[in-house]
């Protein structure tokens, strides 16, 4: 089985396609149609949910769930910043020297090259922090909190209608609905029923889901989590536990 670590990047790369509506696309220029636009993004999405590998089916599920709290996300480019609006611009095009002074590097008359007495001290190397204890779940906003109801509405939906009994009966319903295994992290019972977490992370969101079974289906609880990599859903303490 191939290791989410070495899917990452494909996944990242095709979600992204998806949601500008092709990679192909270069400009939206009427006129101009890049070669294989044609082929709409629905067409794209539908054809990723017929996929084999489950990670693949995810990230179509991912896209139609974006697609519907995101509709216009395919639009122009109004957002995107021009180069001197980033951070850092215009420091970084304000020279360092003065008037008759030689760029740093630059050898001098007598041959020697100036070192500039502004340039920072060398940066020290830290030992590599390592995190301890629980993680405390983070608040969910924007696009994050629409995702999490449109996920949690679906998973309620399927669990309606049937009657699962059991954590492995649980899980492999979310299986079914195209949550990979990788995904599906099993949590101690509550109160004797069995619960699980799904992370939905991908491209820097924070959405995962508290799911637990029921006498008449599922509770559902979208959260927030960290995006770095190093912290697993079931690590994270939620507001939740404490009452």
């Amino acid at each position: 089985m191939r290791s989410m670590s070495f899917q990452k990047p494909v996944l990242v790369t095709a979600l992204g396609c998806l949601v500008l509506s092709g990679c192909g696309r270069l400009n939206a220029s009427a006129d101009q149609t890049p070669a294989g636009s044609t082929v709409s993004a629905t067409a794209r999405r539908d054809a990723l949910s017929d996929s084999s590998d489950p990670e693949i089916r995810f990230l179509g599920l991912l896209a139609r769930v974006m697609d519907t709290c995101a509709p216009d996300s395919s639009g122009g480019n109004d957002d995107v910043p021009e180069p001197e609006d980033l951070a850092g611009a215009e420091e970084a095009s304000t020279p360092r020297y003065g008037p008759g002074e030689t760029p740093p590097g630059t050898p001098n008359e007598e041959g020697d090259i100036p070192v500039p007495v502004d340039d920072p001290a060398p940066a020290t190397t830290s030992p590599d922090s390592t995190r301890h204890g629980p993680v405390e779940e983070v608040p969910l906003t924007g696009i994050d909190q629409c995702m999490g109801s449109e996920h949690a509405q679906r998973v309620r939906e399927a669990f309606e209608s049937a009657r699962t009994t059991g954590y492995q009966a649980m899980r492999e319903k979310l299986m079914g609905m195209d949550y990979p295994a990788s995904r599906i992290h099993r949590m101690p019972d509550r109160a004797g029923a069995p619960r699980a977490r799904l992370d939905l992370r991908m491209m820097g969101n924070q959405l995962a889901l508290e799911v637990t079974l029921t006498d008449g289906g599922v509770t559902v609880e979208p959260f927030g989590v960290p995006e770095t990599e190093d912290v697993n859903v079931a690590e994270v303490q939620r507001e939740a536990d404490d009452r």
